[in-house]
This record gives C-alpha cells, sequence and structure tokens, in this order.
C-alpha cells in the first residue's frame, strides 16, 4: 500500500532523461520527449485489486470512433475530424469500486386480473348491437425478493461520471488481471477520487431501480399490474478496486470541450455529437429548391 498524492510529482524519464511532470490524480503517463511510458504507481493510497489490459488497441478504437460519426450525417464536418485525430485520442485506466453482494426487497403492488362480458348498445342507426367489453378488478399483493449482486460496477473517477460509465459497459472482470504496475505502462491511470461511502450510495439507488424493474417484469402475477412500493436492503459481502480501459476523443466544438469514449474491451463507442446547422438548414433549402422544380415542371408541363 502507497502513500496519497493529489499534487503532482516529478519523474525522470527512463528513455531520455527528462525530467517529466505526472499530472495531479494520475499515476502513469507518457513523456511528452520521448513517448516513453512512466509509472508512479505510489502515489495512491488504494490498493488495487485488478486491472483489466486493453484489448482494443488505438488503431481499432480511431475505426470504431469513424463509424460511430459515420452514421451521425448532422455531426459536423470540423467534429469528425477532431475526433479521429489520433493527437486527441487517450487511453486510460479508469477506477471502478466493484461490489458482490445480496440484495434483498419488499414490495407491495396491485395486480389486475381481466374478464369480458357481454353487453348490448345501439349503433348510430338505432340498431341493436352486440359487443365483448374488457373489464379490470385490481387486487392488492405483496411479497419479497433477493437478487444476488456480482461484479456490480460503481465509477471511482469523477472525470468519469456515472451516467457515462454506464453508457459504456458492460465490462468483463474476466479478463483481469492482479494489480501490477507494469500494465499501467504506456496508458494514463487515474487515482481514486470517489470514496467508497459514496460510490455504496449510488450503488444502492441503482440496485433499488434494478431490483424494481426485476420485479415488474417477473414477479408480478396478473394481466395488468402497477408497483406501488419497493424497499431494498444491500448487503455488500466483498469490494474490489479494479482499473478498467477506456478510449476517451476530446475535442473542442464552438469553444465548447466534448468528447467521446470507447471501451477498450468491447470497442462500444458513446458520447453526445453535435449537430451541424449549415447541414440542417442546407438540407431544408435543398428540399424546398427540389419542391420547387419539380412545381414548376408539373405546370410547364401541364401548359403544354
Amino acid at each position: 500500500m502507497t502513500t496519497a498524492a493529489h499534487s503532482a510529482s516529478v519523474r525522470q524519464c527512463s528513455g531520455c532523461g527528462a525530467q517529466v511532470e505526472l499530472p495531479p490524480g494520475a499515476m502513469s503517463t507518457r513523456c511528452g520527449y520521448c513517448d516513453a511510458p512512466l509509472v508512479d504507481a505510489a502515489r495512491s493510497t488504494v490498493s488495487f485489486d485488478a486491472v483489466a489490459p486493453f484489448r482494443v488497441d488505438e488503431r481499432v478504437a480511431l475505426e470504431r470512433l469513424r463509424g460511430y460519426l459515420a452514421g451521425r450525417t448532422w455531426a459536423p464536418e470540423a467534429v469528425r475530424r477532431a475526433a479521429v485525430d489520433r493527437r486527441s485520442l487517450r487511453g486510460v485506466l479508469v477506477p471502478f469500486h466493484v461490489l458482490d453482494g445480496v440484495a434483498r426487497s419488499e414490495w407491495s403492488a396491485e395486480v389486475g386480473v381481466e374478464w369480458y362480458e357481454t353487453e348490448t348498445y345501439r349503433d348510430k342507426d338505432g340498431k341493436v348491437q352486440v359487443r365483448r367489453v374488457r373489464r379490470v378488478e385490481w387486487f392488492d399483493a405483496s411479497g419479497t425478493a433477493v437478487h444476488r449482486v456480482e461484479d456490480h460496477l460503481v465509477s471511482a473517477s469523477r472525470g468519469l461520471p456515472e451516467a457515462e460509465a454506464n453508457a459504456i459497459e458492460p465490462f468483463d472482470l474476466g479478463f483481469a488481471q492482479p494489480f501490477d504496475e507494469r500494465w499501467l505502462a504506456g496508458f494514463e491511470a487515474e487515482v481514486p477520487s470517489i470514496g467508497a461511502s459514496e460510490a455504496g450510495k449510488v450503488a444502492a439507488q441503482e440496485l433499488l431501480d434494478a431490483a424494481s424493474r426485476s420485479i415488474a417484469a417477473s414477479l408480478l402475477p396478473g394481466d395488468e399490474n402497477r408497483l406501488r412500493e419497493v424497499s431494498t436492503q444491500v448487503e455488500v459481502g466483498r469490494r474490489r478496486m479494479v482499473l478498467l480501459p477506456v478510449w476517451i476523443a476530446h475535442y473542442r466544438h464552438e469553444g465548447k470541450p466534448r468528447r467521446l469514449l470507447v471501451n477498450g474491451q468491447t470497442g462500444v463507442v458513446t458520447g453526445d455529437v453535435p449537430t451541424s446547422v449549415a447541414k440542417v438548414m442546407g438540407a431544408v433549402f435543398g428540399g424546398l429548391l427540389v419542391a420547387a422544380l419539380l412545381v414548376w415542371i408539373a405546370v410547364t408541363w401541364g401548359a403544354r
């Protein structure tokens, strides 16, 4: 176990001998002079349990980004170029809390049972008609549910908010290796900035939402149901801290920083891509021009 450090530290590069400053909150980086990897795992008080190495290399990450942007027809061309520029791409080993345990839920709901009755009515012509009408009778229901929680991930980095982390999951922890600082070489690795207590609260809310969805989908009887209340207690049996691989493509658009994320195991890409106003207006005016041309042709040929 090592000592915490959130300020910058200086290391001598073993490649060229330059004095290189590691950014605050980082355990590894690359030399700005010769691109050699620098690792200072001693900056963290956290005892990391495992590291999941990158399985998607830089070339493939750039290809995935190009494919992702190719499907965004209305993206500005400047964004397409900037987001797939190798210089804007960083490979980051992001810290995650991993929780195992059991979620125990108590729930109450309303369960609807459908039935049909036959009724007569008069149509608009006054004739007597017969139809079947669906009715639903509602009953109270309650019960319990137990869900085993395995490898539940919560981001330990304030730089990667939980919503963004969820968007690029899942990660396969089966590929994780026991922590060794050599896995950090060549990539940036972050020191955790979200503690176990805060991560536990995030996990509790996520597991409550997951339990509600599971109960509504698989446990409630009847033809219809309305879940009223779910109370879930999470018993955490084991906690781990792992580093997981993420490619981050930074770029700027209209003066604002933006980014796209690539899962370093699966190649899944997520991120918000802006819309080009010029492209949209061009498409609108182009459509109006085509419509006007078609009308002109129809009028011209109709007059002959």
